[in-house]
This record gives C-alpha cells, structure tokens and sequence, in this order.
C-alpha cells in the first residue's frame, strides 16, 4: 500500500435521487484521485435514477439493483459485501451532497502516512439561503478528534461529530472487526451507530478541511413528523448503548448525553411547549440555555408581528 496507489470503493446508495444525483455524480467522478471505483446501489427506486447514473457510461461505474427497498443498512452493507478483493479502502458517499474535488485525494494520504489510523473523515459546509455553516467545530477549530473510548464517550454524549457522507475507511479494519451498518433505528442513526462501534476497535481522524458541501437552502424537503422520528431514534440510541456499555457509559455520562440531546431537539416543540418545557428542563438541569431559548423564541415571534 506503500508503493503504489490503493484502490478505493466509493459506496453510493442511491433512493429516488434523481433530483441531486447528477450533481453528486459529477463531484465524484471528476476527483483528483483517479485509482478508485464507484459502486452504486439502486435501492428499490421508482424514479429516473438509473436512466441519469447509465448516461454517464463511466467504466468505474458498478451498477447493483435492487428490486425492493433494503432500506440504507442493509444497501451499504450489500454494497461493501459486492466490493473486490483488492479494494483497501472504502468512501462513503451520499446521493444529494457535492464532493470538492480533492477529497479521496486528502483522504488517501492520510491513510497512507498513519496506518495506525482506521476512519478518515473531514468538514462539511452546510450551504444555506444566506450563508454557510461548517460542521464539526472541533474541526473548524483545527482541534484533533480523541481517540479510543474518550472518542466513542465524547461522540456518545455529543452526538455524531464525524461527517458520515464522507467517511473512508479501512475494509481490513471493517472485516477483521465484524463491523456492519444497522438498521436498529430503521434509517436513523445508522451512522452514528458504526462510528461509535469503530471508535473502540480503531483510531479516526479528521481533516481541517471542507471535503463536501451539503444543500440545507429552506426549500430542501424536510417534514416535521421525521424530525420527531429521528429524536425519538437517538433517544433510544443513548439508552440502548447505555444498556450495552454501562462501564464506558455511567450515569453522569448518560445524563450529559441526554441533556445535550434535550437542546438539539428543543426547537421542534411549540410555543406553549417550548415555555413548559423550557423551564422544566431549566430547573432538573440547573441550565440556564433553556430559558435563554424561551426568550429568544419570544423575541423572535415578536419580530415577526412588528
């Protein structure tokens, strides 16, 4: 792996995507580093996807179709399971977000300068109506990710700081560990559920630098009811790895991790709830970010009517 250029394989798995998946596509297929393969799975899709992907008549290009609908989970595991021998690293990718063209190259050279190191990933700019956010902070920050259990407590109680559509990995590290991707919450928290297994078995790194850059402009599809599903789903994350972990996990950690859950998820509740809870969660918390919120809600709504 020294000598020459590994093979990377690019998992895409691809749902009704025919809106982004051209633009996904073209940041992939037009990357600095050219020793890679993209395997493309075609999850039980009803929609224009496979004409637009077939346009390309790229020979990196692996189409893989499935009938009916796997559901994420089991499409990427499918995915890497169809990957050849000879691949040693895996690219996540997704079908809506735009890669910067030296991605897998920064990636790479990472993966060849420390091969004590089993996950890399990087920053993402979230692109808005007015401006961009970057994502972690850690990161932006040019501070490094812990590593071992203080990495897998610090993402348990801080929830996933490492950009899951642009992790890569080592396959070796994948296989030799027994690692999968789950559907334990259907399609939420499949990835936050890998990257704290793999925090435990390998080291990850990341890279202070934008990799990939993320649609969230006000007219992206979003719907309220998922949001409540995808709380619901990290809520149950924490107490099931709590369950799962009660050494790495005591009671102060899941506490922590709660809280900082309550904060993330506070904004989809209504006026009447936001007061309630606001100082409900104020006072079992002793945190004055609750009631700091209620105002700025208020202050908001005020805005709005003058």
């Amino acid at each position: 792996m020294e000598n020459e250029q590994p093979l990377v394989s690019i998992i895409l798995p691809v749902y009704n995507g025919e809106k982004t998946i051209k633009a996904t596509l073209d940041s992939l297929l037009n990357q600095t580093y050219e020793h890679f393969e993209l395997h493309i799975g075609i999850d039980g899709t009803n929609d224009a996807s496979k004409t637009i992907i077939e346009s390309f008549d790229d020979k990196r290009i692996v189409i893989h179709e499935n009938p009916t609908n796997l559901g994420l989970a089991k499409n990427v595991n499918k995915l890497i399971s169809l990957t050849p021998l000879n691949s040693d690293l895996i690219a996540m990718a997704e079908q809506d977000d735009f890669y910067v063209p030296e991605r897998l190259e920064w990636q790479v050279a990472i993966m060849r300068k420390y091969p004590n190191v089993g996950l890399v990933s990087g920053i993402t700019e979230f692109v808005g109506d007015n401006k961009s956010v970057f994502f972690p902070g850690i990161l932006v920050k040019g501070k490094a990710f812990p590593q071992g259990e203080e990495l897998f407590k610090y993402l348990y109680i801080n929830q996933l700081k490492v950009v899951n559509t642009c992790m890569m990995f080592r396959k070796s590290v994948h296989m030799d560990n027994n690692l999968s991707f789950k559907d334990t919450y259907g399609n939420f928290n499949v990835d936050w559920n890998y990257v704290l297994r793999f925090a435990l078995v390998s080291n990850i790194f990341g890279i202070p630098k934008v990799l990939v850059k993320m649609n969230r402009k006000s007219n992206r599809q979003s719907v309220t009811t998922n949001k409540r599903k995808q709380y619901q789903a990290s809520r149950q994350l924490l107490k099931d790895f709590k369950k799962e972990f009660p050494v790495l996990i005591p009671n102060k950690d899941y506490k922590a991790a709660l809280k900082a859950h309550r904060k993330i998820e506070f904004g989809i509740n209504g006026r009447l709830m936001v007061i309630l809870k606001g100082i409900y969660y104020s006072l079992i918390y002793l945190d004055m970010y609750f009631v700091k919120y209620i105002f700025l809600r208020i202050k908001t709504l005020i805005a709005q009517h003058s």
